[in-house]
Formats: structure tokens, sequence, C-alpha cells
């Protein structure tokens, strides 16, 4: 299997090679500006659903599986993300330190319980192996869902200063804890998500308590390490449209990017290309009917610029 980066130029050299007219030659060129955190992989520990952490992890050899990390390799991702439902109860301090001594937890949604084999550490070993950027979603107060308060284990539920200590403990060069636990050096992760689809499901933060905890997080992971670059939620929910514009003008100072996932969003008219298959048969109006989607989220966004960069933002 080859990474798509050399598959593009390997064909290109071949159609080039061929110099028939029958030839398809592919300019691996980009026409336009390529975002660096478009090619994105995603983890997440699935329980007995999807065993897709703790399969990927050789216990014999207590290290990832060899055949993972080429697979992955091969995929070239840019950046790779762990979090989803899982962190709306994962606690960070249940993932660091010696292997035996880390607790075992129980998976809420997907169901059986977790090692905690892999965490902080050994998620930033397999991301700089296969030469990705790590992104950790925080426990953003449980995206708001008030059970986690009160499962039987315990309290679930993470608060700011928990994603703090989160950023502290994986950026600061002088950490303590981080020394002790056998890693001298900073971690140096700079791309965090507050939470994960914190509008989805009638149990989760409404619009403005969303907003006001952004500000909130984004303030005391940001004292932490200026560096990061924090993403918020903007996707629509509770019978709103998009929280993007609302989110941008009241905590948009505070973050880098926003995070919209489009869950269980289809075309509405009855002819729509985008349905089914039929976008194959003519590409050209499905790329304009794609934009024509996308407009109303352009517009929401405005001109917003996130604070790290100079120009205007495009984030749809």
């Amino acid at each position: 299997m080859l990474a798509r980066r050399e598959f593009l130029k390997q064909t290109s050299a071949l159609a080039a090679a061929a110099g028939t007219e029958s030839a398809v030659v592919i300019d691996p060129k980009p026409l336009f500006d390529i975002s660096p955190l478009l090619y994105m992989q995603f983890m997440e520990p699935l329980g007995t659903t999807d065993a897709s952490v703790e399969a990927a992890w050789n216990y014999d050899m207590d290290d990832w599986r060899q055949d993972f990390i080429d697979v992955v390799s091969d995929l070239a991702p840019d950046v790779m993300r762990f979090g989803g439902l899982y962190s709306r109860y994962y606690h960070w301090r249940e993932g660091i330190g010696p292997a035996a001594s880390r607790p075992w937890g129980r998976n809420y949604v997907w169901g059986g319980k977790e090692t905690n084999r892999v965490g902080t550490h050994e998620f930033v070993d397999f991301c700089r192996r296969v030469k990705a950027e790590p992104l950790y979603c925080v426990n953003f107060l449980s995206d708001g869902e008030q059970r986690y308060r009160t499962m039987g284990e315990g309290n679930r539920t993470g608060d700011a200063k928990e994603a703090a200590d989160w950023v502290s403990y994986a950026n600061d060069p002088d950490h303590p804890d981080r020394k002790r636990h056998g890693h001298p050096e900073p971690y140096g992760i700079k791309l965090w998500q507050l939470g994960n689809e914190t509008s989805y499901g009638n149990a989760t933060f409404n619009k403005d308590d969303s907003i006001a905890h952004t500000v909130e997080f984004a303030r005391a992971m940001k004292e932490r390490d200026k560096s990061i670059r924090l993403i918020g939620w903007g996707d629509k929910g509770h019978g709103e449209g998009l929280w993007a514009s609302d989110v941008i003008e009241r905590a948009g100072e505070h973050l880098d990017l926003i995070a919209i996932h489009m869950m269980g969003q289809s075309p509405k008219r009855p002819n729509s290309v985008l349905k089914g298959l039929l976008y194959q048969q003519d590409p050209a109006s499905a790329w304009e009917e794609r934009w024509s989607f996308r407009m109303p989220l352009r517009r929401a966004c405005g001109n917003w610029s996130p604070p790290w960069d100079s120009t205007p933002a495009n984030s749809a």
C-alpha cells in the first residue's frame, strides 16, 4: 500500500513516461492551499463495540502492533484525533504513570472496560511514529451531561482546571510528574478540542452555557500554554441553527478553530445529486451543490480570523 503522496507522484511519473495520447496524466500540484489539518484520522476507545485501541496494542511486546503502525503510516494522516464520546468521562490522569498502576475504567457509551494502557505518552508516541500531529479532546464538563457526575465509579466529569493541568503536564518543560514518569521532554501537544459534539442530544449543553464554558476552559488552558490551538464547537443542536456565528462573536478571541461534524444532515431537495450514488453520474453538479450547501456556514462564520491566522477564516 502506498501513501497517497507517493501514489500521486508515481502515477504521474508513469503517465508521463508512457507518452501516449491515451495516458491519464495526474498533476499532483495542488490547485488551492490545503489545510495541514485536512487529512485526519480518529481514534477512540470503543469498548465491546470495536476494540480499536486495545486491539492495536501488542501486550506481548508491550508496544503498538507493528502492522498497525505500518498501515497508519501508509495512510499518512496529518493529524490524529483522540476523543469522541469517550472524552465525556475520560480522566487523563488515569492514563499516565506506570502502566501496572493505571486503573481500569468502564466505557459507559460503548460498553466493556478500558485498561488505560494507552494513555498520553503512548498516544503521542504513536503520533510521532506515523508523523501525525496529536489532537486531544478534553473532558468539557461531560459536554453538559449531568449523569456523569454521579456514576457508580464516581464523578466522571472534568472541569477547566483538569483540562489546564493536562496542558501543563504535556507541555511544561519542567513538569515534575511527567519527568518522574520517565519523560523529561515536553510532548508539545498544540491541538486541543473542547469536548466533542457538544450540541448533540437533549442532555448536552445549551448554546449559552457551552459558550460560557468555552471561554472558561480556553482562558484556563491558554494560561498554561499560550501557543496551543483550541477548537470550539459550532454545530447546530437543541432545535437551533448553527452555533458557529454566536460562538465566534462571543468566544472567537479565545479560539483558533471551529468544529462542525454535520451529523444527521442531508440534502432536502428531492432531485439532489448528493443522494445515493447520483453524484457519480454528474460530478460537476455535485460540486456545485456541495458549494451551495456550505454557503450558510460561510455566512455564519463571516470574516472571523482565528488569532493565529492573518487571513480571513474559511471554516467551511
